[in-house]
């Protein structure tokens, strides 16, 4: 029975968001020509900006992002970048829905050790929800990789 433990903490580390891609995410942005000056441009006065080929970092929980890429004598290009819910999120109800069935059959059956490892990580991966909620972790964006090509002014 010792495995139930070990169990229970290899399930948490593997699903919570926070842990397995941190708060920020890195978007790619490059151009044809490359020396073009990229800006991410978010709600909440969030922006990041360099020179393609560039990494930019900006937090999971930022919204309304856009990339703009501009070079002298070149038309600016624009790209909408989406945020959805990262995988790595859904992974928290796998221990959560331990919580319900290890709380039931812990209090019909009279306190099984391996009910109160049901019990237990259903509680942490309840956590897990709520912090990857409260630091972002739970979004990723899309596109996270953008290619442009600039066209010449005329």
């Amino acid at each position: 029975m010792r495995s139930v433990p070990l169990l229970v903490i290899a399930c948490l580390l593997s699903s919570c968001a926070t842990m397995t891609h941190g708060r920020d995410e890195v978007i790619a942005v490059d151009s044809n020509p490359s020396g073009a000056n990229a800006t991410i441009k978010c709600a909440g006065n969030i922006s990041a900006s360099g020179t393609t080929p560039a990494r930019l970092t900006i937090p999971r929980k930022a919204d309304g992002c856009r990339v703009d890429v501009e070079k002298s004598g070149m038309k600016t290009q624009s790209v909408a970048i989406e945020r959805g819910f990262a995988s790595a999120y859904w992974m928290n109800f796998i221990p959560a829905s331990g919580f319900p069935l290890g709380t039931i059959a812990l209090f019909t059956s009279g306190g099984n050790e391996v009910l109160g490892a049901l019990f237990t990580a259903g509680i942490l991966g309840g956590v897990g929800l709520i912090v990857d909620r409260v630091t972002g972790a739970m979004y990723d964006h899309n596109p996270n990789v953008i290619k442009v090509t600039l066209q010449p002014q005329q």
